[in-house]
């Protein structure tokens, strides 16, 4: 019996070995590919920096139909899980057939650095060396620039644009739907970084008069353990995005459609899959999603 066992233990061992032993070249594999995606280059006309984008057309696209766009900042990170979310659901026409539009970040800086340029207020926070506070600046970018390049190219629904922002770019959603309501209507913002600059979003949002009929829907979650964040202790991610949805919420607009969800035993590095999957059901599933037109088919898909 340990005699077999030893012999073709053995050979297992070597079979693996072989395997770990043999030599992968990127240069003779092909890489994986996200289906449908492209990847192209845009320049911000104000500031000229270059940016990338990461496209995923919807299944069986058509020019004859109006093709609701969720766009997202951190697209390297954010891009592969949603399109990854949505894939099954939408084979078996259980949600929207949606397209995709990720922004990278500044080519040839680091994330870091065009992040918290790009998806802050306001500058300042001591002790954060890089630049920050050109939020406004980035926004003219997405509104001018990105927006226009999809749209010219591609059939859109240009009334149910979607944004999809996490922690910092949840910081960004938050300031995008207070300045320029008109640009999105559907929000993702998962675990936003509302402390930034003495929690500057909450008092941008008390200064902010927002139209008794303004049509919008937003989902904001945070993980269970961002209370407080373990890997920012001084900030109670919790209960600063409660603050926010409670506050929307207490305005009581008619139209205006906020879910808050803690998704348990998430920290601030692992919530935001969690985020896009209920995010995007929440929004576009075929039965009760805030977002989808009853007017837009769900065509048949594949793959």
């Amino acid at each position: 019996m340990f005699g077999n066992f030893f012999r073709y233990g053995c050979i297992s061992f070597l079979f693996v070995a072989f395997l770990v032993c043999l030599p992968i070249k990127a240069d003779q594999e092909p890489a994986f590919e996200l289906p449908r995606t492209q990847v192209v280059e845009i320049q911000d006309s104000s500031t000229k920096r270059v940016y990338e984008l990461h496209i995923q057309l919807p299944h069986n696209y058509s020019d004859e139909k109006k093709y609701s766009v969720v766009y997202m900042t951190d697209s390297p990170y954010t891009f592969p899980i949603t399109t990854g979310a949505a894939r099954y659901p939408v084979n078996f026409k259980r949600m929207e057939n949606v397209m995709f539009v990720g922004i990278s970040w500044q080519k040839g800086h680091t994330p870091s650095l065009s992040r918290q340029r790009d998806y802050t207020p306001t500058p300042s926070s001591p002790g954060f060396k890089d630049p920050s506070g050109e939020a406004a600046r980035h926004l003219a970018f997405i509104r001018d620039d990105v927006i226009p390049y999809i749209e010219q190219r591609v059939s859109t629904d240009a009334e149910n644009r979607t944004y999809i922002g996490n922690s910092f770019g949840g910081l960004f959603g938050m300031y995008i739907f207070l300045t320029a309501p008109d640009i999105f209507k559907n929000y993702i913002l998962g675990s936003p970084s509302v402390w930034w600059d003495n929690k500057y979003i909450l008092t941008l949002e008390s200064k902010t008069k927002i139209h008794q009929n303004i049509e919008a829907n937003l989902f904001i979650s945070v993980g269970a353990d961002e209370i407080p964040a373990k890997d920012s202790p001084k900030n109670d991610m919790v209960g600063d995005a409660k603050e926010f949805y409670t506050r929307l919420e207490n305005r009581n607009l008619k139209k205006l459609n906020v879910e808050f969800r803690v998704i348990e035993n998430a920290t601030h590095a692992t919530a935001f899959p969690t985020t896009a999957v209920q995010g995007l059901w929440w929004l576009f599933n075929t039965d009760t999603g805030l977002a989808v037109k009853k007017q837009h088919q769900i065509s048949p898909t594949s793959t």
